[in-house]
C-alpha cells in the first residue's frame, strides 16, 4: 500500500495557490492566470477545483462559502447563448463541466441553455449522434456525444423520452464485437482497425458509460469490453502515459470498473491485475510528488483527471492507496468529466 497523504495535502495546497486573491471564489487553472490584470481565468478553473475537493472529501460545508462558489461558477454562463466560456475544449465539454461541478452544490445554470435549443428534439438528438465522426475520432467526438447528454440532463432541459431516444440510440449502435461504440466503426470483420487506435475507442466509450450509469441503465455488452481491454492490455501494446496528470487512469480504469460492476466476476483477477499494472508507476509517481515539495502544481485540469483516476483506482482496488479520508467517485454522483 501506498501512502498518498502527502500527495494529497500538496493538491490541497495547490488549490489554496490557485484561488483568486479578490474573494470572489474562483480559481485560476493556471498559476500564471493569476498575474494578469484582470485575471485571465475561465470556468474550468473553478469547476476543477470543486471536483478535486470533492473527490478529496474536503468539500466546504458552510453555506456561505458554498453560495460564494455557486456565484463563482454561474457567472462564467453567457446569458445570450447559456454556454459557459472554457478554453481548450468546445462549448458543450465546458457547459456540461460547468454544470456538473454546479451539481456538486446541488445548485444549477442561470439561464436556459439556448446554444443548444436545437439538440432538445428526439429525432435531433439521434440525427447529432449520426453525424459524429465514430471511425477517426471516437475519443474527441465522445465529448460532444456525451456532453450533450450531460448538459441538457443536469439543466433539467430535456424530459425523459429524450433521454430514451438518447439511450436506445446507444443500445442499437453498440459493436457487439468489442463491445464499443459504434457498430461498424471499431474493427473490420478481419479484426483490423477501422481506423483510430482502439484506445481511442475505449476512452470514447467511457464518456457514454457514465451517461449509462446515471440512470443505472445497462450496459449491453459488458464481457466484450473486458475482453477488448484486457486483450489491449496483455498484448503489450497499450501505451501508459509516463506524465502522471492526464485523464488516462479514469478513462481506463472507469471503463474496467463499471464492466466488472455489472459482472463482478469475469475474468476478475486479470481486469484487477490489468488495473495494477497500469497504475503502480503512476501511484509511486504521486507519492513521489508528495515528498519532493509542497510548491503548488501548475495545472488543476490535469491534475483534476490524475486525482479522479485516483478515486476509482481505490475504488476497485483500496489496498494500493492509503488517504486520510477515502477518495470519491465523483462520476458516481453525476455524470460527465
Amino acid at each position: 500500500m501506498t501512502d498518498l497523504r502527502s500527495f494529497v495535502a500538496r493538491v490541497m495546497n495547490t488549490l489554496e495557490a490557485h484561488r483568486l486573491k479578490d474573494d470572489s471564489g474562483r480559481y485560476a487553472r493556471y498559476l500564471a492566470q493569476l498575474e494578469t490584470e484582470p485575471n485571465d481565468e475561465d470556468v474550468y478553473g473553478t469547476a476543477d477545483a470543486a471536483i478535486i475537493l470533492y473527490t478529496l472529501n474536503a468539500m466546504p460545508t458552510d453555506s456561505t462559502e458554498q453560495k460564494k462558489w455557486i456565484h463563482a461558477l454561474q457567472q462564467h454562463q453567457v446569458k445570450e447563448t447559456g454556454v459557459f466560456a472554457g478554453k481548450g475544449h468546445d462549448e458543450i465539454h465546458s457547459t456540461a463541466f460547468a454544470l456538473f461541478a454546479l451539481e456538486l452544490f446541488d445548485a444549477k445554470a442561470l439561464y436556459p441553455l439556448s446554444r443548444f435549443n436545437e439538440r432538445m428534439d428526439k429525432e435531433a438528438i439521434v440525427s447529432f449522434l449520426e453525424g459524429l465522426d465514430w471511425r477517426n475520432q471516437p475519443w474527441g467526438e465522445s465529448l460532444k456525444g456525451a456532453g450533450i447528454y450531460a448538459s441538457l440532463v443536469l439543466s433539467a432541459s430535456v424530459d425523459e423520452e429524450w433521454e430514451q431516444a438518447y439511450f436506445d440510440w446507444l443500445r442499437q449502435n453498440v459493436d457487439p464485437i468489442t463491445g464499443l461504440w459504434r457498430r461498424s466503426c471499431v474493427k473490420n470483420e478481419d479484426g483490423s482497425l477501422v481506423s483510430a487506435p482502439i484506445f481511442h475507442h475505449i476512452a470514447g466509450s467511457f464518456h457514454y458509460l457514465f451517461n449509462l450509469a446515471h440512470r443505472k441503465e445497462p450496459i449491453l455488452y459488458p464481457e466484450r469490453i473486458l475482453d477488448t481491454c484486457l486483450s489491449l492490455y496483455q498484448s503489450g501494446e497499450l501505451e501508459v502515459p509516463i506524465e502522471p496528470f492526464s485523464y488516462f487512469h479514469i478513462d481506463w480504469v472507469y471503463v474496467i470498473l463499471c464492466c466488472m460492476r455489472q459482472n463482478a466476476t469475469y475474468r476478475r483477477e486479470e481486469c484487477e491485475a490489468a488495473v495494477k499494472g497500469t497504475s503502480q508507476s503512476f501511484i509511486a509517481a504521486l507519492a513521489q510528488l508528495g515528498e519532493d515539495s509542497e510548491e503548488p502544481l501548475d495545472d488543476l485540469h490535469s491534475l483534476c483527471g490524475a486525482v479522479c483516476g485516483l478515486a476509482a483506482i481505490q475504488l476497485l482496488l483500496p489496498e494500493l492507496i492509503h488517504t486520510d479520508k477515502p477518495l470519491q467517485l465523483v462520476l458516481d454522483r453525476r455524470p460527465f468529466l
